[in-house]
């Protein structure tokens, strides 16, 4: 177990994270913000989960999604290129919502911030006990989240 109590510190954790992703990765989160996901060499590192295939996912829920487009565009066209790997959803705002925000690396890596308001947590690179049952939370919000955030623009 790994704490982390700065923005930067939690980004590094991301980063190792994401580094041992092999399969699926779940993020968790009120936003996008903390990450800066638009980081360049944190980008180049999902457009390498992405291309790898094999039946690989990136699941992104988040309570709020109207910043995404506008706050991400190297995000957004990651998820142009790879829509068949790379989802994002709106949590169901109807629905009871944790208040811990996590990520999960495959079945055994946790990243968790027992507030999705504050930045201090923990890195559990290897902890399949805790990554199961937020696994199955997931899940349960995954398949209840009602919109997700398209790539594209519709329009006449």
């Amino acid at each position: 177990m790994n704490a982390f109590e700065t923005p930067s510190e939690f980004r590094a954790a991301f980063d190792a994270l994401l580094a041992g992703t092999k399969r699926q990765l779940r993020v968790y989160d009120h936003d996008l913000s903390l990450l800066d996901i638009d980081d360049a060499p944190r980008l180049a590192a999902l457009r390498a989960l992405c291309v790898a295939g094999g039946g690989r996912r990136i699941e992104i829920l988040l309570d709020d999604i109207s910043r995404v487009a506008r706050d991400h565009p190297r995000l957004m066209l990651l998820l142009r290129d790879f829509g068949h790997v790379l989802e994002i959803r709106q949590a169901d705002p109807d629905a009871p919502r944790p208040d811990e925000a996590f990520v999960l690396a495959d079945r055994h890596g946790v990243l968790l911030r027992a507030d999705k308001s504050t930045v201090h947590g923990t890195l559990h690179p290897d902890d399949p006990g805790s990554a199961t049952a937020l696994h199955q939370n997931f899940e349960g919000m995954w398949q209840r989240a009602p919109a997700s955030v398209s790539a594209t623009t519709l329009g006449l």
